[in-house]
This record gives structure tokens, sequence and C-alpha cells, in this order.
């Protein structure tokens, strides 16, 4: 005996209601997912921790450029006059050999030359009258000065390439370039 149509209609309906997920279906879809988060989660953990912070990063450019500043703001040479003139190798003495490059016997407060903050190496960071810079706890600098003139196409002696490099607190370093040239 064959089925009313509305009989038929209605368990079709049924099946429709009825069709849903397996368990199969679920636990592939769990898995699925969670390895898709996990190798998201790794390439933002990686992405980040290459990252720096920009307040940090300020941070970092605000105090080189404050020991840049004062490094520049001293003559070229200990043998320079103060006012630059004679120079040191043309007008003058021989400029101070790269061998004895650092503090000719002064504390920071009495540095008078870019070269006598050769291997200036302060944790954390100071002024130049010797006070700590509150702000930066936890950074640190480190000063390089050599010859430079080569570079440019002027005798080795004609410049001084002045590295200053500030290490974050995670220890990220910025190195800031500057030159000092003896004319």
């Amino acid at each position: 005996m064959p089925m009313p149509a509305e009989h038929l209609r209605h368990c079709f309906l049924h099946d429709i209601k009825q069709r849903g997920f397996t368990l199969i279906e679920l636990i592939v879809t769990i898995i699925v997912t969670a390895i898709a988060f996990t190798a998201l989660s790794v390439w933002m953990l990686g992405a980040n921790r290459d990252s720096v912070d920009p307040v940090i990063s300020m941070r970092a450019a605000t105090l080189g450029q404050a020991y840049l500043e004062e490094i520049l703001s001293k003559r070229f040479d200990e043998q320079n006059s103060p006012g630059g003139i004679p120079r040191c190798n043309d007008d003058g003495p021989a400029c101070t050999s790269a061998a004895n490059f650092g503090p000719d016997g002064e504390t920071r407060e009495f540095f008078d030359d870019v070269d006598d903050y050769h291997g200036l190496s302060e944790s954390p960071p100071r002024n130049n009258f010797g006070n700590e810079r509150s702000q930066y706890n936890n950074f640190s600098v480190a000063v390089s000065v050599s010859y430079d003139g080569g570079t440019f196409g002027l005798s080795a002696q004609e410049l001084k390439r002045i590295e200053v490099t500030v290490r974050t607190p995670s220890g990220f370093p910025f190195v800031f370039t500057a030159y000092r040239g003896n004319f």
C-alpha cells in the first residue's frame, strides 16, 4: 500500500531536521581549529618578539641623541685649541693617536674633546654632570670613537666617527652614528 503524499513529506522533513554533525566530524573540526590557532599564535609570538615597543624605541632615540649632542659639542681633539685654531696635524701638533683615545685622566664631567668618550660604558646612563638619568634605569649606553676620514676621501685623521649604542631593557641595540671633522 502506497503512503500518502502528506506522510512522505513529513518523513522527508523529519530527515532534514535530524541531520547534523557526527561526533567524528566535530572532533576533526576541533582538531583542525586547534592546529590553526596554535600555528597563528606561534607566528604572532615570533613577530612580537622581534619588534620593539614604539615607546621604548623613542626613548632609546632620545637618549642616543642626547649623548651625540653632548659629544659633538666638544672640540675635535685634545691638541686643538678650544677655538679650533690651530688645528692638530695642519698648523699645530699631531692629533691624538687612535691608540690613546679615551679619557686623559679626567672624569666625564671634564671631558673636553670627542675622543675622551671612547670606551665610555654606562648603565644606567648618566648626564654630563654625572647624575643618573633615572627615566632610563634599565638602559645602557656604550660609546666608540675612531678615525674615519678615508671613508669620505679625506686623510684618515680629519674625521672622527662617533658611535653610540643604546641597549633597551630587553637588550635590543640601537646604534647612532655621527662624524666630527677637524675643520
